[in-house]
């Protein structure tokens, strides 16, 4: 499909960081739905980052809009994509045995069911990548680990449900005619490395904030995908030599502003 280059576009889960960060990068080039769970007003007036330095939402005025949307709720998220030239679902809960089900698993199917009633063809789909989960079947002892490489989620709740979720995805990109990228992220700093002191160290998996916005916009203005169901690592080119942001680079020209490089270099 050709790129995305204007139109509009609903973020689902636009009330927490990563929809807030988004949203920031995408409201001079589309009109924005913004919908969660909970008022975005509300939100952003209660005023409470996930963690330190993370983006709080800002209910954007006209041509913006912002709606109340369960997206465990098929009906609700019907109407939200209607009218819609593309999908962003950045929508998670990861405590909670049955609304981490009913989020990061139905809100999945709900958001590509809707995709594909309301003719939308692309999707962008986001979900965590599990590091380590303390298991022998993770990935924390190897190196250049491809972004196609299978997740293994194991019982963490919070990985299982949002890895069942992208295989629903998936399974519609390919049978519906859908165009679904998945950006997998994991540590999250300030473009500036925040408050961490020179040298303190770093995740081998991290991206900023800014950088994380900035990701949906290429997203958005892509070219047609090689495959239905594309699966893209959205992080800094670090030199732990684990996870490389190459492709995202190859196939969306999105590329990490921000290395965080004061934190893992020490002055001389």
């Amino acid at each position: 499909m050709p790129p995305i280059q204007s139109g509009k576009v609903c973020i689902f889960g636009a009330g927490g960081p990563v929809g807030a960060a988004a949203a920031n990068s995408l409201k001079d080039h589309y009109t924005l739905r913004l919908t969660d769970v909970r008022p975005i007003a509300e939100i952003q007036k209660e005023g409470k980052p996930q963690s330190p330095g993370a983006p709080l939402p800002t209910a954007l005025g006209p041509p913006h809009e912002c709606r109340t949307v369960d997206v465990a709720d098929y009906a609700q998220v019907l109407a939200a994509a209607q009218g819609m030239d593309a999908l962003i679902n950045v929508t998670v809960v990861r405590p909670h045995p049955v609304q981490a089900f009913r989020v990061n698993l139905t809100g999945a199917y709900n958001v590509a069911k809707a995709a594909v009633a309301c003719g939308i063809r692309r999707i962008i789909h986001t979900g965590p990548l599990p590091t380590g989960l303390n298991h022998e079947a993770d990935y924390w002892h190897d190196f250049d680990i491809p972004d196609e490489t299978p997740l293994h989620p194991g019982t963490d709740l919070y990985a299982i449900t949002k890895y069942l979720g992208g295989q629903v995805t998936r399974v519609f990109a390919e049978r519906a005619g859908l165009e679904v990228l998945t950006f997998l992220y994991c540590h999250f700093r300030p473009g500036d490395g925040g408050e961490a002191a020179d040298g303190s160290g770093l995740h081998c998996f991290s991206t900023s904030w800014e950088d994380t916005g900035e990701a949906f916009r290429y997203g958005l203005q892509a070219p047609a995908m090689p495959q239905p169901y594309e699966v893209f690592f959205i992080c800094a080119e670090t030199p732990h030599g684990k996870y490389s942001p190459a492709k995202a680079e190859r196939l969306l020209g999105w590329k990490a502003k921000h290395t965080l490089e004061r934190l893992y270099r020490k002055k001389a």
